[in-house]
């Protein structure tokens, strides 16, 4: 009980010294440019605090701080799960699509499935398949057997399975060739596809 608690004062003390720093950037620049990534570790804080109402004000917070962030694995998966969590399954679906996107192996590798690297254009560090050797451990520990049930659930969907198979085949393209027009309607496609999976549950 003890350990818990000091574990929990010292995720709330953590919060406090980012989001002050960040504050007093915005405040001295104008704007926040956090080149050390705090919005980011904030995700994984409120995670394992499981603070809903707090982690919701700070969602609403950086999406308007942040609205053009790209974001990163770690990020997208606390926030998915958070949100699954409080019972929001259709935003919560669209942040886990998000996270597959972002890095195709995070998921398998959550599941304890075997999975080989894409033969695919990966414009980033954050899509390499050892991407997932960096997630800390404490997240991970946190997630429950009914968060990898929603999440393997969601994976294995009909859906989930089209969009991600497209997207595999648009960045199996994008490996290949240098046009820049053809690269351009590829990528255009590429990012459209979240767009299906709000499409999908109107109908």
């Amino acid at each position: 009980m003890t350990n818990n608690l000091n574990t929990e004062k010292k995720i709330k003390t953590k919060i406090s010294s980012y989001k002050a720093a960040m504050s007093r950037e915005k405040k001295t620049h104008g704007s926040i440019s956090d080149d050390a990534g705090k919005r980011y570790v904030l995700f994984s804080l409120y995670f394992l605090l499981n603070d809903f109402k707090k982690s919701d004000e700070y969602f609403k917070w950086y999406e308007k701080e942040f609205d053009d962030d790209s974001g990163e694995p770690v990020q997208k998966l606390c926030w998915a799960v958070t949100l699954y969590r409080m019972g929001k399954l259709e935003q919560a679906e669209y942040r886990l699509a998000d996270l597959m996107f972002s890095n195709l192996y995070v998921i398998p590798k959550i599941l304890g499935r075997d999975i080989k690297k894409y033969e695919i254009w990966h414009f980033s560090s954050d899509q390499d398949i050892d991407y997932f050797d960096y997630f800390p451990d404490e997240v991970l520990e946190a997630l429950t057997k009914e968060d990898k049930n929603w999440i393997e659930e969601l994976y294995d969907s009909f859906v989930f399975q089209r969009i991600r198979q497209r997207h595999i085949e648009i960045y199996g393209e994008l490996k290949s060739t240098d046009d820049i027009k053809n690269r351009r309607k590829l990528i255009d496609e590429a990012d459209r596809l979240l767009d299906q999976l709000s499409k999908s549950k109107k109908k």
